[in-house]
């Protein structure tokens, strides 16, 4: 049995975010049940990926046989559907399609990814703050060494130091009340 790409990219990287539904190897080299088994674990809509699957298969003159797809799909589905791996995919902010029947792995996908979105918004917060104290040093600059600003300019200025100031406040009280992770 020939290990789909995909599958390898899985094993290696962890990851199947950037395989395209299928390659064009992949439907000359690969069985359907192997195709079938990569589709699953990479938690693709059983029949939209068929689909997918057939049209570009098609193009390469090869017809795909349902039935080893599905055998192939329903292993990888068994293979994906483990809470560890739920976790893991929550946590890495994968999108999931809820094929999976058993409870713990949804519970543990929603706990990896609420630690997903803290993360992406701490790390939000941490840019925009860089953002903001990179803004403010350049308008004191400003205010500091062109002793030409004309005063509705230096007006503007300052309110946008005020207005940046506020929200540096309200994002750093942000940054405080988020979840340890």
């Amino acid at each position: 049995m020939q290990i789909p790409k995909c599958l390898i990219l899985t094993i290696a990287f962890g990851t199947l975010a950037n395989c395209a539904p299928i390659s064009r190897d992949s439907c000359i080299n690969d069985s359907a049940y192997d195709i079938g088994y990569a589709a699953a674990m990479d938690n693709a809509d059983r029949m939209s990926r068929l689909q997918s699957v057939t049209k570009i298969c098609g193009k390469e003159g090869r017809e795909v046989d349902v039935a080893g797809y599905t055998e192939g799909f329903d292993a990888g589905t068994s293979a994906f559907c483990v809470v560890d791996n739920g976790y893991r995919w929550g946590l890495r902010g994968r999108g999931y399609n809820g094929v999976c029947a058993d409870p713990a792995f949804s519970a543990a996908y929603d706990d990896g990814l609420r630690i997903y979105k803290v993360q992406q918004r701490g790390k939000a917060i941490r840019e925009r703050l860089e953002m903001i104290r990179s803004r403010v040093a350049n308008i004191q600059r400003i205010l500091d060494e062109d002793k030409t600003l004309a005063e509705e300019r230096r007006r503007k200025l300052l309110r946008e130091w005020d207005g940046l100031l506020l929200e540096r406040r309200d994002l750093l009280a942000e940054q405080q009340s988020l979840p340890p992770v």
